[in-house]
């Protein structure tokens, strides 16, 4: 558990600073000049998949602590995975930034209310070994110190940045890889394990969200 307790939450702060390092002011205020776009991404990211997800470990049968593990995953913000897939795709990266920061900013209230609250409905005792208030700041500097961080040192050397930005981009990739392969590796035993009793219900739940995503975007936009 060396990796995911000490080593993953390090290399997270790292590839936030990397996201804040491609953020402006700019990208919050083109959020409040054209909503529409950004309010589509939030509803289907803060307020649908929770719902969808709710829905599944209801109507599947899983053991407590899966079902929770799934509401932890569609509580829990993008990243800068999102952001590179995005580009990739030839999406809308501005949009996909913004979105990113704004719902990882939101995300220290939004995924301990997720997760207590599913904890609860589940059965499951939390209150006394977790503390919302420690989940929150816990995630308050791993994600939102550093893309703030990150933010001012663009800020002060915008021209330098700039010019960094593909290399900045391809060292989040490979840090990205380098904990996903690590953790991969440290945890198969677990992994195939939870692959095996939540494998189904999370490809359910990523192909629900694919195509609802793509309707309500084109419903709404």
């Amino acid at each position: 558990m060396e990796i995911v307790t000490k080593i993953a939450p390090v290399c997270l702060a790292i590839i936030m600073f990397g996201l804040g390092l491609g953020l402006t002011l700019g990208d919050f205020t083109r959020v409040l000049k054209n909503p529409r776009d950004f309010l589509v991404g939030f509803l289907c990211q803060v307020i649908l998949l929770p719902i969808i997800a709710f829905i599944l470990i209801n109507v599947i049968s899983l053991p407590p602590e899966i079902a929770l593990g799934v509401m932890v995953i569609a509580a829990a913000p993008g990243g800068v995975t999102s952001n590179i897939l995005t580009k990739f795709a030839d999406g809308d990266v501005a949009l996909s930034v913004s979105l990113t920061a704004i719902v990882s900013l939101l995300s220290i209230f939004i995924v301990p209310l997720i997760v207590f609250n599913s904890a609860e409905f589940l059965g499951i005792e939390t209150a006394k070994n977790i503390s919302m208030l420690n989940i929150a700041m816990k995630m308050f500097f791993v994600v939102t110190i550093p893309v703030i961080f990150g933010m001012i040192v663009r800020s002060l050397m915008t021209n330098f940045i700039i010019s960094k930005t593909l290399i900045i981009q391809r060292l989040s990739v490979i840090l990205f890889l380098v904990v996903f392969i690590a953790i991969w590796v440290e945890e198969w035993d677990r992994i195939v394990s939870y692959i095996t009793r939540a494998g189904l219900i999370a490809f359910i739940l990523n192909m629900t969200m694919i195509i609802l995503g793509y309707y309500v975007a084109k419903f709404f936009i």
